[in-house]
């Protein structure tokens, strides 16, 4: 018996060691369309508690909600950025709240930390452009402004834009 899976195991091998050659080809990606982008209900309301908590606690508070905030952040981290900046800035609240996180050099600089690199991230991957039409008819903003924001990607003059309009 012994023989026989050995003799098995020896006429096997050249074909496993073929299988691991032959290579699938990636997934094609998938393009959503801006309705279709993840962002649930309670990822709006999480958003909202995140950019309220920012913008109207002073430092000290933060420092002691930071792990919280931490964890609410992970839970939208799914949430493409154009998507996350589309609740804020369709929210004249949160829209309000962003002109005092802007005015606060930490908490400006904390909030860019996250979400530039998740703009440039995107950006690289093309999944901006398709999308620019839709966030500006959400928010409000001239397409033809944040166009020259997404070519340069300047992220900070591109929220400061939204701020702004």
């Amino acid at each position: 018996m012994l023989r026989k899976f050995v003799l098995f195991f020896a006429l096997t091998l050249p074909f496993f060691a073929v299988c691991d050659i032959i290579k699938k080809p990636p997934p094609k990606p998938v393009h959503l369309t801006w309705n279709e982008l993840a962002c649930s209900e309670q990822d709006r309301m999480d958003i909202y508690e995140i950019v309220s908590t920012v913008a109207e606690k002073n430092k000290l508070s933060l420092l002691f909600q930071q792990n919280y905030l931490r964890e609410k952040g992970a839970q939208v981290n799914h949430v493409h950025p154009l998507k996350f900046l589309g609740v804020i800035f369709s929210n004249p609240h949160l829209k309000t709240c962003m002109f005092y996180i802007w005015d606060d050099y930490f908490k400006r600089t904390s909030f860019m930390a996250d979400l530039a690199p998740a703009l440039t991230r995107e950006a690289d991957k093309d999944k901006l452009q398709p999308y620019l039409q839709s966030f500006c008819k959400e928010v409000g903003a001239a397409s033809e402004s944040v166009k020259g924001f997404f070519e340069s990607r300047d992220w900070d003059g591109f929220v400061l834009y939204l701020i702004h309009s």
